[in-house]
């Protein structure tokens, strides 16, 4: 056995590259998971940008290219990080196989995982998924029964994301007539990618439904965190907002009180952005906007009278806490209440004390002003039948939050840019280390499993790192199992892929114009072209997924790689 070596690589020369199976198995490992959480901060900085920007030019151009921007690096590393023209040649089958295996993965394990996951009954007339209805949990049962639906911005989404690969067709084809190494097809071909890009990303300004979506999830994500925190402050007053373990229906009947200024049992919209802007202003942290109201309405108002009641008001506040509480958020439980002898809640002007910095002005229960020219919150008794009380969880509200665990109050528009630039930055600082050493040790351990060509490792290996924050948020959205949310999840892979197509195919033309590099990647332009087109043709005709497409997608991602290998080792189609 030959002992084994390792050389300096990556940036600085400070990063190992080992030609030993085990070595280049570890060194995979980790610089795999420097690129996954290069990829997370890049993606948590983006998601933070969505709270601040609006829909359009900005979301248009800038999000779509970040969210690119792991696979390019890898792409562009591949192979301008090589010594000779010889070496890039062959390094270059790290940064194809990382396009195209990113595009499978997307295509298959997250596409066919959001089914899964985000599957609801079908109803049996309309065909159509029933929201967050599953009552075939079976396999085998559930194949035929249940499903989702999409919107018909998804289906066009997929209409687009079929034409963007066409654009393989210039090397492809110049490659069939002989012209493999001309760099003026290499030059035209990123050409037309980058003007694809420049197509797609107009698209997204002109017609910034995707952007809506994700900005829409983020308020919503913000206005949750901001009431969980609201509920737990004055809760804390009147003995905790969670009392062994089950919400305190007299803190959520103060806590209405404070929005209901006039005392008619309606919160109307004027009261609602009142009560906000004088909690914001206290807190000194939180700019309240009319998108705000719009999403606190949109979350309480049930019945859609523009007007929200005491009865939807407790239950979306309880479904908010519940989940911020299930995330980690600190339960406060200061004291108990009792019960008097009807049943009711005793008064607990006793047991009030002071809330914490944000809410005081709120929490003057004496009918006293907290300032001169102050509304009036006076604290109303609430007994057996307080709707907070008969609340139930068939009254709660659906969101598309997710689990925030933060215990401090919601950061300022300053602090979310500085917190999304710092986020930004970090990823980028730590795509350009690892990139490159990726590379080297992706080709390094496919020499040790005595694999042909490096293609095969990086299509498996790195776009589990690279695109690992796309699967966890289609996964995520797709959970929720809401139109709205897998709609949103399935635009998400399908832009993804679009970008994949353009902007790193752009890029990788780009670097083997540089390096005047051959054009030997025709069995992969065929699988990514089949792959894209076979789950593009299903989401662009279908509105409606069963789940039994689920298994026919799966078997696309081993099918793909065997494709490559039939027609590159077999018909030697290269």
């Amino acid at each position: 056995h030959r002992a084994m070596s390792c050389v300096a690589s990556g940036p600085f020369g400070a990063f190992p590259d080992c030609d030993g199976l085990g070595a280049s198995v570890f060194l995979n490992i980790v610089y795999g998971c420097g690129l996954l959480l290069a990829a997370q901060l890049i993606s948590d900085g983006s998601e933070l940008l969505l709270e601040v920007l609006s829909p359009g030019l900005v979301g248009g151009l800038l999000l779509p290219i970040l969210g690119a921007v792991p696979d390019a690096a890898v792409i562009v590393a591949s192979g301008l990080g090589a010594s000779g023209t010889a070496q890039a040649q062959a390094q270059v089958a790290v940064g194809m196989g990382t396009l195209a295996g990113s595009t499978v993965m997307l295509l298959t394990v997250a596409w066919g995982g959001s089914l899964w996951v985000g599957r609801c009954d079908l109803d049996a007339f309309t065909g159509k998924a029933v929201q967050r209805s599953m009552s075939h949990p079976g396999f085998v049962r559930g194949l035929a029964k249940t499903g989702v639906t999409v919107d018909n911005d998804t289906t066009l989404n997929a209409k687009i994301m079929m034409g963007s690969c066409l654009v393989f067709l210039v090397p492809q084809i110049a490659a069939l007539c002989g012209d493999d190494g001309d760099g003026a097809v290499d030059a035209t071909g990123a050409g037309v990618a980058f003007a694809a890009l420049l197509a797609y990303c107009a698209f997204q300004v002109m017609h910034p439904e995707l952007q809506r979506r994700k900005m829409a999830a983020a308020r919503v994500r913000r206005a949750n965190l901001f009431g969980a925190h609201l509920a737990h402050h004055i809760g804390a007053s009147v003995g905790g907002i969670l009392v062994d373990g089950e919400i305190n229906a007299v803190a959520l009947d103060v806590l209405f009180d404070q929005f209901d200024s006039d005392g008619n049992g309606q919160i109307e919209t004027h009261e609602l952005k009142a009560a906000l802007v004088a909690m914001s202003v206290t807190m000194k942290d939180y700019n309240v906007t009319d998108n705000d109201v719009k999403t606190w309405l949109a979350a309480f108002d049930r019945d859609g009278d523009g007007l929200i009641s005491r009865a939807e008001f407790c239950g979306g506040m309880t479904h908010w806490v519940l989940e911020q509480t299930s995330g980690g958020l600190e339960q406060h439980r200061p004291g108990r209440l009792s019960r008097d002898g009807a049943g009711g809640y005793d008064r607990v002007d006793d047991r009030i004390s002071t809330a914490r910095e944000g809410t005081e002005p709120l929490l003057r229960y004496d009918g006293a002003p907290a300032s001169p020219g102050a509304p009036r919150f006076p604290f109303r008794d609430h007994g057996a039948g307080s709707d907070c009380d008969e609340t139930s969880d068939d009254e709660t509200s659906d969101d598309d939050a997710g689990n925030e665990t933060d215990n401090e109050t919601p950061p300022t528009r300053g602090q979310i840019v500085r917190q999304s630039v710092t986020r930004l930055a970090a990823g980028m600082v730590l795509i350009a280390l690892f990139a490159d050493p990726m590379v080297g040790a992706v080709s390094s351990l496919s020499s040790a499993l005595g694999l042909r060509s490096p293609f095969f490792a990086s299509f498996v290996i790195t776009p589990f790192a690279s695109n690992a924050s796309e699967l966890v948020s289609s996964l995520y959205f797709a959970s929720k199992k809401r139109k709205k949310n897998i709609s949103l999840t399935y635009s998400q892979i399908y832009g993804a892929v679009t970008m994949n197509n353009t902007m790193c195919l752009g890029l990788f033309l780009v670097v083997m114009r540089a390096r005047g590099l051959r054009w030997t990647f025709t069995s992969e332009t065929i699988t990514i072209v089949v792959a894209t087109f076979a789950v593009g043709f299903v989401g662009a005709r279908r509105k409606t997924l069963k789940t039994s497409l689920l298994l026919p997608v799966m078997c696309i991602y081993p099918a793909a790689l065997g494709l490559v290998a039939f027609l590159d080792g077999v018909l030697g189609l290269q």
